[in-house]
């Protein structure tokens, strides 16, 4: 037996002083590893199964948990289970482990149907909008008199936008030519994320926003005090205008959504038959 399991032989992968290495062992051994690859960018290829002397293999993977089943079994038998510390860390590492296991089995109960789905794309439609955006250049410049000075240099001189921001300003994208690339509002970038996607594209401070989005292509603004005290002058380069998403772009991040609401309605049920006690007044003893 392995973890109080009884092992068939067909499913023993090894064998450590009689207890089994399963090969389920072997598959969750596998996927830790191809989580590893994938978080790391990298595509996953199977693993071969025969012994490979320059390559990740199978049998390595068989020989590392062989390995740890040695290393457990001599723990145990020196006492390290008994440790007051190994015993808070296992606790601590075991209430993770079944937190996520009760999440996994929320989920796989509770998928919300496909006209739960379509119900709240038709309830929320107004919602599902990929929001405009706008790609600009901006001169930041120290005082108001500065930036009124190479606004006129770039609208009644007609001198090139993006010179001036290599030659005057003391702003991000400078290098670029003033280039601070495409911008959403903060509302849009807010609600996307609420949806679970994380836009790329920044957003500006409050007063410059309705400046910016108001401006036509090729239109340089008056120059906006920022929070840091210096004036803004944007050109609005390029703009996208927004568009209604389908049911189909947006079915699985709703899926998600009501996937999510339904975890929190379950863990509200459970705080609310808990009987739970905190105590701040003890967080000061806590090490960091």
């Amino acid at each position: 037996p392995v973890g109080g399991l009884s092992v068939p032989p067909q499913e023993q992968a090894a064998k450590v002083n009689q207890v089994s290495i399963s090969t389920t062992d072997m598959e969750l051994a596998t996927l830790e590893l191809k989580r590893f690859v994938e978080a790391a960018g990298q595509a996953w290829q199977p693993l071969p199964t025969k012994d490979a002397p320059d390559a990740l293999d199978l049998v390595d993977v068989m020989n590392n948990l062989t390995d740890a089943e040695l290393k457990a079994q001599d723990a145990r038998a020196r006492g390290l289970d008994q440790k007051l510390d190994v015993k808070q860390r296992l606790t601590y590492m075991q209430r993770g482990f079944y937190a996520q296991e009760w999440d996994r089995w929320q989920r796989e109960r509770t998928i919300p149907p496909e006209e739960e789905i379509h119900r709240f794309y038709e309830q929320n439609k107004a919602g599902f909008v990929d929001p405009e955006r706008i790609l600009v250049r901006q001169i930041v410049a120290e005082t108001l008199s500065e930036a009124e000075a190479v606004r006129t240099k770039a609208i009644q001189e007609g001198l090139d936008f993006s010179q001036l921001a290599r030659d005057f300003s003391v702003g991000a994208g400078k290098e670029q030519g003033g280039d601070i690339g495409w911008h959403l509002r903060t509302l849009d970038r807010d609600r996307l994320r609420f949806m679970g996607t994380n836009p790329s594209e920044s957003v500006f401070f409050p007063q410059l926003e309705p400046v910016a989005f108001a401006l036509e292509t090729g239109q340089i603004s008056q120059p906006v005090k920022g929070p840091d005290g210096r004036y803004y002058v944007v050109k609005l380069e390029e703009r996208k205008p927004g568009r209604q998403q389908t049911e189909l772009e947006v079915h699985d991040a709703i899926k998600e959504l009501l996937t999510f609401q339904n975890l929190q309605r379950q863990l509200d049920e459970l705080r609310n038959k808990a009987q739970i006690e905190r105590f701040p007044e003890r967080l000061g003893a806590v090490k960091q």
